[in-house]
């Protein structure tokens, strides 16, 4: 009996461990999303990647720096329900070689939903430098 206890369990560890990680998957996906579109997919060079949750609240937040930053109406407020985990935003560094050979460094965020489909966001800098430039319009009419 205890044969067979040790025999499942060792079956059960080798089937799960065979199964890529949740980690791996978004990294994977996110390697495929961003070789499919650079320069030439055989001169992509994959850095590091930083995994955090992304949340209902998040994209809410980032849907509405973006709404001001194109002079749009905004989304609904986020509410204590949005909490829930939609996907996990990572941040991923990479080299690209051109057909020059000149080696570009380039990252990105993007957004890995449960199923696999991969969304590019807009990188936070990018988004804090594009609002205070939509900002700034708005207090120079004020200053009179």
């Amino acid at each position: 009996m205890k044969l067979l206890s040790f025999t499942l369990c060792t079956a059960a560890i080798l089937l799960g461990s065979c199964k890529k990680s949740t980690e791996k998957q978004t990294e994977l996906a996110v390697q495929d999303f961003v070789r499919n579109r650079i320069s030439d997919a055989k001169n992509y060079f994959p850095g590091k990647f930083r995994y955090r949750p992304y949340t209902k609240q998040d994209s809410l937040l980032y849907l509405a720096q973006m709404a001001q930053i194109n002079g749009a109406p905004a989304p609904p407020a986020p509410t204590a329900a949005d909490t829930a985990r939609i996907g996990i935003l990572v941040h991923h560094n990479y080299r690209d070689e051109m057909r020059n050979g000149e080696m570009i460094q380039d990252s990105g965020e993007y957004v890995v939903r449960p199923n696999g489909e991969v969304r590019q966001l807009v990188a936070e800098s990018v988004r804090q430098k594009r609002m205070k430039q939509a900002l700034q319009p708005a207090a120079a009419g004020q200053i009179r």
